[in-house]
């Protein structure tokens, strides 16, 4: 069978071969982790959408370099609903996923002595390391591109004014 079929007829023209994909302009990380043994569900889901979140974006490493930041948590709920498809299920309870604008941004992030004096001890407390990456791209097929990252009422607009008040 041919895995490429030449003679596709697109019901949605914009989908075609020949079309330009619809790149969202930025690198996008997706981080995948798992709890540590001995804390709850409950605990690391929250001191993650809290405690840490709050660390993350307060460094100014963070502030100059990530253009959005989302965390997809995966409840052992979501998992028994995902398992009952019949399918594989990812083996991890959360998904923190960062845009930059280029490899050199991330970098910078990433090897901040801020973002590791911030975060490295934070993450031990709650994270079984080591984390699983994927970077790429996002191919906005369906939906609205942010007309801001972050949403006009994100923490990069926040900066973003603050930083024009003054």
């Amino acid at each position: 069978m041919d895995p490429l079929p030449e003679n596709h007829e697109f019901k949605h023209p914009e989908l075609a071969y020949d079309v330009e994909p619809n790149y969202q302009p930025a690198i996008k990380i997706s981080v995948y982790f798992r709890k540590r043994d001995g804390i709850s569900s409950e605990q690391f889901h929250k001191h993650w959408e809290t405690v840490h979140a709050d660390l993350a974006a307060a460094t100014q490493a963070f502030q100059n370099h990530i253009l959005r930041y989302v965390q997809h948590h995966q409840t052992p709920e979501m998992k028994a609903r995902a398992a009952s498809l019949g399918e594989n299920v990812l083996e991890y309870d959360g998904c923190a996923q960062l845009w930059v604008r280029s490899w050199s941004d991330w970098q910078a992030f990433y090897n901040s002595a801020e973002y590791a004096a911030a975060l490295s001890d934070d993450c031990n407390r709650f994270m079984a390391l080591p984390m699983t990456y994927m970077i790429g791209y996002e191919n906005l097929v369906v939906g609205d591109a942010s007309g801001v990252i972050g949403g006009k009422d994100g923490l990069a607009t926040k900066a973003m004014n603050k930083a024009t008040e003054g």
